[in-house]
């Protein structure tokens, strides 16, 4: 019975050590955690290593133009981009070839667009088109007009 005992308190050790230390790296990595208040100085370089790992920004806009109101950067979003590209994104919903023009949520094809999207939210004008945020894509701006395959109607 008492190897038994033994065992279990092993395993649980051993599952403790396990399940902790994933926690354990992510505390003593975030450097904000143990940060001080600002004091006003000058924020340290980052280390070297750091640095390589941060990924370099993929060139996934078309177009940009000056910031909107609220000084966000409205850059347009390429149709060529990964995520836009899965997802069939088009920046005018007539150019949707006509195999994925279907009813969706009640509502016939004509009357979606990202304007009528849940995941969409207006941004500003762009080269004279409004445009707005997606949820779904973060590398950039669609178009009001436009239309992909994850639309959803606003509730």
């Amino acid at each position: 019975m008492s190897q038994i005992k033994s065992r279990r308190d092993a395993i649980k050790m051993s599952f403790s050590v396990l399940v902790g230390l994933p926690a354990i790296s992510a505390l003593n990595a975030c450097t904000q955690c143990n940060k001080p208040a600002d004091t006003g100085a000058a924020p340290a370089a980052a280390p070297a290593s750091e640095a390589a790992a941060t990924p370099a920004a993929a060139p996934a806009a078309e177009s940009a133009a000056p910031a909107a109101a609220g000084g966000e950067t409205l850059t347009l979003i390429s149709e060529t981009d990964p995520t836009a590209s899965a997802l069939n994104y088009k920046h005018n919903a007539a150019d949707v070839p006509a195999n994925l023009q279907q009813e969706k949520g009640g509502v016939p094809f004509s009357g979606q667009n990202c304007t009528s999207c849940m995941f969409y939210k207006a941004a500003g004008q762009l080269e004279g088109a409004e445009v707005g945020s997606c949820q779904l894509f973060a590398n950039g701006k669609v178009k009001s007009a436009g239309w992909c395959s994850s639309w959803s109607k606003k509730a």
